[in-house]
């Protein structure tokens, strides 16, 4: 027996010699073929994007497959090939403004990728990698991490406000609808006094699962933060969001909330804003949606209002 292979048998944890099962092993295809982009430094940093296709634009406008929110990147600014079918990946600067660098050196034409080569595009930094399945899995894992509230699983803030402008970039252009629902939950605080704030976090819980069941197919859910929640809603103008968030305050109301032998009614308020009508600007429909929500506060509670 050689002294690696040795070595290697009498490596220990918890006193127990390390054994690996090999049907365990054959789960896996350990072949680097899996590309990956990850944002090192941007306004998504930490996203992972697989590349599905074998043709990836890259730019800040919805004009390119993935959009960046960097206002140093062009419309289109590069673009990521897939060499015929093999696992070969190539860059190409798309006449951008500012240029594409490779691990700092200037992209003129087209250069080959290779695995942890460092892309450099305005103020984004993007990492090409190969990667097996082990390690494909295990970033979707961290990305889950970094990416999903842990209560509710829904998207976290940051990431949200970074869909909400694509999509409402895509709305503008398409002269489509967008409407964005801003919801606060009804007597959340007195359930917290009575049941403890563990109860509380239950009831937040399931609310976010009702929540992204309704508006994730069409669009995407988020808890704002505490008991609030925002939903944006592709082609949905102001009558056809209205419709949904009266939808919405009936799930809240219609089906109790029921941990151990508790069995608690609660209900949510919603305020609706609109692009075009009400704006096209993230932080101006947020402004508009959230002073509507003030006015379903003060009907009574229960209810939606634009």
């Amino acid at each position: 027996m050689s002294s690696r292979k040795k070595d290697f048998e009498d490596r220990s944890f918890d006193g127990e010699t390390a054994e690996y099962d090999a049907t365990i092993l054959g789960r896996f295809r350990l072949e680097r073929e899996i590309a990956i982009l990850q944002i090192l430094r941007g306004s998504d940093t930490g996203m992972r994007v697989p590349l599905t296709k074998a043709s990836v634009t890259i730019g800040r406008t919805v004009d390119s497959d993935l959009v960046l929110h960097d206002s140093k990147i062009s419309r289109v600014h590069a673009r990521i090939d897939r060499v015929d079918d093999t696992h070969t990946w190539t860059l190409t600067d798309v006449d951008s403004t500012n240029g594409t660098f490779l691990n700092n050196r200037p992209v003129t034409g087209t250069v080959r990728l290779a695995n942890g080569d460092k892309i450099f595009l305005g103020h984004t930094i993007l990492k090409f990698s190969l990667e097996d399945e082990v390690e494909s899995q295990s970033g979707e894992t961290v990305d889950r991490y970094l990416f999903r509230d842990d209560l509710t699983g829904l998207v976290v803030k940051r990431r949200f406000y970074n869909e909400l402008g694509v999509s409402l970039q895509l709305a503008v252009h398409r002269s489509a609808p967008l409407s964005l629902l801003m919801m606060d939950m009804d007597g959340l605080k007195g359930v917290n006094d009575r049941h403890g704030h563990s109860t509380g976090a239950f009831v937040i819980q399931e609310a976010g699962k009702r929540i992204g069941r309704i508006c994730n197919p069409i669009g995407q859910a988020c808890r704002f933060g505490g008991d609030e929640f925002v939903a944006y809603l592709k082609d949905h103008d102001k009558p056809a969001a209205l419709a949904l968030a009266t939808q919405l305050c009936a799930t809240i109301r219609d089906v109790p909330f029921e941990k151990d032998s508790l069995q608690l009614s609660l209900s949510i308020s919603v305020g609706v804003a609109t692009c075009p009508d009400d704006g096209v600007e993230s932080d101006v429909l947020s402004r508009v949606a959230d002073e509507a929500l003030y006015r379903a506060k003060a009907k009574g509670r229960d209810v939606a209002s634009d």
